[in-house]
């Protein structure tokens, strides 16, 4: 955002793809013969291959959207068309979006192994040189890895090939992987005290960036297909240095995570690794941005007056809803009289968004419509409503992708360790502590629930009475009344259970609660209980397997609608198995041709282990003669 990537792709591009047709040296354009003369220019290159990982092609839109969209955790609502079938697992090798996930990361590995190559042309600083050559080899790197887990086996190519090398043959994942850590551990060496901290952002890459995102590769190759059990191992050597640095910590509150990507503030402890939008400095308006919170958001109309934009509102068209699995995996409050009962876990209600902002055309304005079934909430994570005014109305703005979070690097050492040494006091720890931050409990207490002792009588439900919750040492806590068309106030629905800043104030005590006078009738009265900040920790006592199956709910939970799920199921090595399990359970629980996301559940019910990875396209299959296709295609 506010470090702007100021080198156009099509200019990368040029420099990596200009050929020398005549004798005569060009003039009047760039060429790497003609570049890469200064560290200036050296930046310059490195800028544009930042650039290409927040086009529209690659994380500004297809690969948070379109081929991840449709598992247990989220379901996508629009109509099955050409554009559209990325979502439904009816793609084949020619759809445009599966060439782009191949196009565009071979593009920044072309540009990357480019600069590699001329990395020693100018006379600079060395300390410099080498923290633009790590960049370059962790770009490469990342390229690298969302090819081959989106496609297994690609081919590796770590030098600009001359205009005669089209047919190069694809190497193993397991060489690939491989490929991938070489240029990470060598990053590593070279990046050696650039922290975010320093830098003061985090859309630059880092050494806890490379460790980080070493401890992710790992984690990849332990799990299927090449599943490699020995890398559970290198997966906790790398958690633990970006643990044990001191670096990082997770935000006390989940859901600010997610508003400060969206109001342009860098959280340099929570979020290790970001991909920087171009030109997205707070306020400015950029029709070049992205769609992050648009397609996998709360669903918003634009509500206009007199001509003009009501600056509260945005656009959001919401193509992906919530599935009733993700809902119910957050434990809840048993004695809540709510319809959806309050969930005791911070992070359910800033996820699974029960709400969409319509218009109401006949008043002129814009207004919040309830969406109580689990399986037509909306993706909440990521909300436009906290970008500058001046920007949300055009429908695309610059947010910043969040590459790798910390409490990611907690549940993968969690994992690690399961498998390595099984349910260790090191593996509770480190999947406790997201947990604690779950559930607003990091650093003290929080609100619980709120219980109705006497629901009074003569309210309205169309303007229920406000509540005021005080005292208890804490603050920040709100609420709104439910009431019912009896006129009775049935149940108090928290939409702010407390202050979660690091120094607080928490409560110490069970503050009270009021609930504003009818015009006429009775008061209700209700009263407020506070959490214990261990009761929601893991107890020893899980075996390896159930505790496994803690850590996959606990990743859903956590990091749901981030472009983590069905590459989670993958490497777990049942993605098939269970999705058709998902499908199963989608129609137990309230879906059909009518009912529920019924357009989502049809886009699930033919997976087949062909959904594995990815065709290879087309275009590149009568290019590359050497290439085999995936199986299924």
């Amino acid at each position: 955002m506010k470090n702007k990537y100021i080198l156009a792709f099509l200019f990368v591009m040029g420099l990596s793809s200009c050929k020398k047709f005549l004798d005569t040296e060009p003039t009047d354009f760039y060429s790497s013969a003609n570049y890469y003369e200064t560290a200036d220019q050296l930046q310059v290159a490195l800028n544009g291959i930042y650039s290409n990982m927040m086009y529209e092609r690659m994380y500004g839109q297809v690969l948070n959207f379109n081929f991840v969209s449709a598992t247990d955790e989220m379901l996508p609502n629009r109509p099955v068309n050409g554009e559209a079938r990325g979502l439904y697992y009816s793609y084949d090798a020619g759809h445009a979006y599966v060439a782009d996930v191949w196009r565009w990361p071979y593009l920044g590995i072309n540009n990357a192994n480019v600069l590699i190559d001329n990395i020693n042309k100018p006379t600079m600083d060395e300390k410099q040189r080498g923290y633009i050559k790590g960049q370059a080899l962790f770009l490469r790197a990342y390229n690298y890895f969302i090819l081959t887990t989106n496609f297994g086996e690609v081919p590796l190519i770590l030098h600009s090939p001359g205009i005669a090398e089209t047919n190069i043959p694809a190497s193993s994942q397991a060489a690939v992987y491989a490929q991938i850590v070489a240029d990470l551990k060598e990053a590593e060496t070279l990046l050696q005290g650039r922290t975010a901290a320093s830098l003061g952002y985090n859309d630059q890459v880092t050494i806890t960036a490379v460790q980080a995102m070493l401890a992710r590769v790992y984690l990849y190759w332990a799990g299927y297909p090449t599943n490699d059990a020995t890398k559970y191992a290198d997966v906790i050597t790398y958690a633990d240095k970006v643990i044990n640095s001191g670096l990082h910590d997770l935000n006390p509150d989940y859901k600010q995570v997610f508003i400060n990507l969206c109001q342009d503030k860098y959280d340099v402890k929570e979020d290790i690794l970001e991909w920087g939008s171009a030109g997205a400095a707070a306020g400015v308006t950029n029709k070049t941005g992205n769609d992050i919170g648009n397609f996998v958001g709360i669903q918003s109309a634009i509500l206009t007056v007199n001509g003009a934009f009501d600056p509260a509102s945005y656009a959001a068209v919401g193509w992906v809803q919530t599935t009733k699995k993700l809902f119910d995996s957050y434990e809840v409050e048993p004695s809540s009289t709510l319809v959806n009962k309050a969930s005791l876990d911070t992070r359910r209600d800033w996820n699974c968004a029960d709400f969409i902002w319509t218009v109401n055309t006949t008043t002129a304005t814009r207004v919040k419509t309830d969406k109580p079934n689990p399986w037509q909430m909306m993706c909440g994570k990521f909300r436009r409503e906290y970008a500058p005014e001046t920007s949300r109305n055009l429908g695309t703005y610059n947010i910043n992708w969040p590459v790798i979070r910390y409490s990611d690097v907690l549940l993968m050492k969690a994992e690690a360790e399961n498998q390595v040494n099984g349910p260790t006091a090191a593996a509770y720890d480190a999947i406790n502590l997201v947990r604690k931050r779950g559930y607003g409990t990091l650093y003290g207490n929080i609100v619980k629930n709120i219980t109705v002792v006497n629901g009074g009588s003569g309210y309205s439900a169309a303007n229920p009475p406000a509540v005021t919750i005080s005292g208890g040492g804490g603050s920040g806590a709100t609420g709104v009344a439910i009431v019912s068309t009896a006129g009775v106030v049935t149940g108090v629905k928290l939409t702010s259970r407390g202050n979660l800043t690091t120094g607080g104030p928490y409560f110490t005590n069970a503050p009270t609660v009021s609930i504003a006078a009818p015009a006429s009738g009775v008061t209700a009265t209700a009263t407020a209980s506070i959490t214990n900040g261990n009761e929601y920790l893991l107890t020893p006592g899980l075996n390896k397997a159930d505790f496994q199956l803690a850590i996959r709910d606990e990743r859903m939970r956590e990091l749901c609608f981030e472009a983590y799920r069905k590459a989670d199921l993958i490497r777990w090595g049942n993605f098939v198995g269970d999705m058709q399990a998902f499908a199963n359970y989608a129609v137990a629980n309230g879906v059909s041709a009518t009912t529920g996301n019924a357009i989502g559940y049809s886009g699930i019910t033919g997976i087949t282990q062909r959904h594995v990875f990815l065709p290879k396209p087309t275009y590149e299959l009568n290019l590359n003669k050497a290439l085999v296709q995936n199986p299924g295609y």
